[in-house]
């Protein structure tokens, strides 16, 4: 059956002499498996639309007896060339792409995250500041979607909300990965086995958790506790999903940065 898709391209590799196949996620049917043929003869017509981070309009040739489907023509619509210009933009938005592609091989529609992705890519593409949190952001808004949204609000045991605690000084809470909440550093007798976070990571968190992408601008936040946040939400993540595997491009960002 001939389907017209709205899509992005996750991942793209060479196959045979002439051809290509790709990893798209699209709004339609998730994410699926694509063989481009003649895509890297010299005079193709798809051009840039065939690399990761393009947003395109494609037919694809689908069959639900077979794996890899058959693209047969893609328009671009986007292929954000402020994102290719900027290493840290490139970076954090090929990071994006791995999360995406590790939660969504099993072909679920899934539309308020093609949403997500594109509105979080637009957002970074036009970006001036506050980048690197644009990605957080994203992340945070990944696990709301997968269902696993943490508990960030107030002490399991105490019941005081994280801002009270910040306004009272108190800076150690523990996060409990396995249940998704926390408790501060005054009801929860700290072993060295603990792993302690300063309770501004989590109030960021929640915060990232309640706004919209066109909000993040004007966050403001504390950068030396960014490592303990990417920390912190890649762990929760990994916790929930053991098979995702370290992103490449987040540790070539990471690895640059420092």
């Amino acid at each position: 059956m001939i389907q017209k898709v709205e899509a992005i391209v996750l991942r793209s590799m060479e196959y045979q002499e002439t051809s290509k196949i790709l990893t798209i996620f699209t709004r339609e049917f998730g994410s699926l498996g694509v063989i481009v043929k003649g895509a890297r003869k010299n005079r193709n017509k798809f051009g840039a639309s065939l690399e990761p981070l393009a947003h395109i309009r494609a037919v694809v040739y689908k069959k639900e007896t077979r794996d890899l489907q058959l693209l047969t023509d893609a328009e671009l619509i986007s292929s954000y060339p402020k994102i290719q210009r900027d290493f840290e933009k490139l970076f954090l938005s090929l990071s994006m792409l791995e999360l995406v592609y590790f939660v969504t091989r099993h072909r679920e529609q899934n539309e308020l995250l093609f949403d997500l992705l594109l509105h979080a890519l637009e957002a970074i593409e036009h970006a001036t500041n506050s980048i690197v949190l644009l990605f957080y952001y994203f992340e945070a808004r990944l696990i709301w979607l997968l269902g696993f949204q943490p508990s960030l609000d107030a002490c399991t045991q105490c019941h005081r909300n994280i801002h009270q605690l910040i306004a009272e000084g108190i800076q150690r809470v523990v996060f409990d990965y396995s249940r998704g909440s926390f408790r501060c550093g005054d009801c929860h007798p700290v072993s060295e086995f603990d792993e302690l976070f300063d309770s501004k990571v989590l109030a960021l968190w929640e915060q990232l958790g309640r706004l919209n992408v066109k909000e993040i601008k004007d966050v403001a936040w504390d950068r030396e506790i960014q490592g303990a946040l990417d920390r912190l939400i890649t762990r929760y993540l990994q916790h929930h999903q053991p098979d995702m595997k370290k992103l490449q491009a987040k540790e070539m960002y990471d690895s640059m940065r420092d």
